[in-house]
């Protein structure tokens, strides 16, 4: 009771809020049914089941509270199990000042309250007591019509209110502010007192929903096709993703991903993946890749030869696969084409290719050439580099035995080679973290990657995107910036 207790009182005080509830779980977790309350600035009230499982849920759902849309999620328990739960958002009173009552004033709350607003109109001369005296919060929008009524500004933009507009004339001289919308509204180039009212309306939404206003076709424009889901792929989709790009993921049916927890590939085995709190979701057709975009989620589809390209025609296409060549993406596919690593020839195959090779130049733009070769030889991680990669002993089918996440020391069995008359054991090649293991059923060849091992044990972290895939993700979001703003 004490929950439903908090959550009225948040909804009496316009404080925002998440409900978080286990739907399903499976394998070793702390509960297999719990609630609690997470509120916007991470504080949360009731529990379901602590440690790291709790942490990642209170994350996803502030991110929820922000975007004010609920969503399911997977979260896993360190490899060992994991707890599907449910983030609920209840939509609390939404509500708008209104200074100054004549034409623009009543055709804006008029506006406003039939879409469901709760709507305060004040007359001009009001002091700022007064409007101090209303219910104000984080979800209250401000509006002041009028230059007689300018003086309460500077009251209006000290309150937690999302939007203060002032609707005044162009020529009024007022100090700027980032808190202040002047002259409020966006241009529609009407100027009756209702179309007045429907500008500042348009713009209001807009702040609340935390969106920039642009024609709803144009959200095409916005649009990135990534070639691949794997673990540096997720690293670029989820940049892009939180940049305000809409991202597309393309795959294989079956995704050879080592590091699973981090990798948006896994939607083709499991439907749904989630990575630091962007959910991809396993779509197929069209009409589930233009759904799941609208809705701010990340569409991954078996489509490796592009099939899907003319359909979706996205702005631009990147090459994610690191296959260390060129499995045929070619300039002209998409107005910018970027590929990552070797392979490839900026200014011939592709319009830019991003360094992947560590080492100063690790994510730099190439706008003319190839990146560094292929050495072969991994990343040093803790003064191991070929040892910590595991590679298959034999061609057949793989199992894995234990589980990304878990620590295990040299000599431990990991997974197992089926063939067609043997079953042969791998083994870990040093002691450390598992974390990355190839998924069950795939089929291999004698020296193909299984496993990666980090040395650096508890201290490893296989749940967030890498550095290396961090640094890569960010010489493509500049590379798509400069072509967005027409610098390319």
């Amino acid at each position: 009771m004490k929950l439903y207790g908090k959550a009225a009182e948040a909804e009496r005080n316009g404080t925002p809020f998440a409900v978080v509830t286990i739907i399903s779980a499976e394998g070793t977790v702390s509960r297999s049914e719990g609630r609690m309350i997470v509120f916007q600035d991470g504080s949360s009230c009731g529990t379901i089941g602590g440690g790291a499982v709790e942490a990642e849920a209170i994350g996803i759902a502030s991110e929820c509270i922000g975007s004010g849309h609920g969503r399911r999620a997977l979260i896993d328990n360190g490899g060992r199990g994991r707890v599907e739960v449910f983030v609920d958002v209840p939509i609390a009173d939404r509500s708008v000042i209104i200074v100054g009552n004549g034409h623009v004033g009543t055709a804006l709350g008029e506006l406003l309250s039939g879409l469901g607003w709760r709507v305060a109109l004040l007359e001009r001369g009001i002091d700022s007591e007064r409007l101090l005296s209303e219910r104000i919060n984080i979800r209250t929008a401000i509006v002041i019509i009028g230059t007689e009524s300018a003086s309460l500004v500077p009251a209006a933009i000290s309150t937690p209110a999302f939007y203060v507009g002032l609707v005044a004339s162009r020529r009024m001289k007022m100090e700027e502010s980032p808190r202040l919308f002047f002259p409020a509204g966006l241009d529609l180039g009407g100027e009756s007192a209702e179309e007045v009212a429907l500008s500042v309306a348009a713009e209001i939404l807009s702040v609340f929903n935390k969106r920039e206003a642009e024609n709803c076709r144009d959200w095409r424009k916005r649009v990135v096709l990534v070639r691949g889901a794997g673990d540096l792929a997720t690293g670029v989709i989820i940049r892009l993703h939180n940049a305000g790009f809409k991202v597309a993921a393309l795959e294989t049916e079956k995704p050879t991903t080592i590091r699973r927890t981090v990798a948006f590939s896994e939607a083709v085995y499991d439907g749904e993946a989630a990575v630091e709190g962007v959910r991809a979701v396993l779509a197929s057709s069209s009409a589930d890749i233009l759904r799941l975009l609208d809705s701010g989620s990340v569409p991954v589809v078996v489509d490796p030869s592009l099939a899907i390209l003319d359909e979706l025609s996205p702005s631009v296409l990147v090459d994610a696969v690191i296959a260390k060549r060129n499995l045929g993406t070619r300039k002209g596919m998409a107005p910018l084409v970027i590929a990552l690593g070797p392979g490839f020839t900026a200014g011939e195959d592709c319009d830019a290719v991003i360094e992947t090779k560590r080492g100063h130049t690790l994510g730099s733009i190439i706008r003319s050439g190839s990146a560094a070769a292929n050495t072969g030889i991994p990343g040093n991680i803790a003064g191991y580099a070929e040892e910590r990669v595991i590679h298959s002993p034999a061609a057949g089918v793989f199992r894995g035995v234990r589980k990304i996440g878990e620590i295990v020391k040299k000599g431990d069995k990991i997974a197992e080679i089926s063939s067609s008359d043997s079953i042969i054991p791998v083994m870990a090649s040093i002691d450390g973290m598992l974390r990355g293991l190839l998924h069950d059923g795939i089929t291999v060849a004698e020296g193909f990657k299984i496993a990666d091992i980090d040395p650096r044990g508890s201290k490893a972290d296989f749940r967030s995107v890498s550095d290396k895939a961090r640094a890569v993700a960010g010489g493509v979001l500049e590379a798509v910036d400069a072509f967005m703003r027409g610098r390319w």
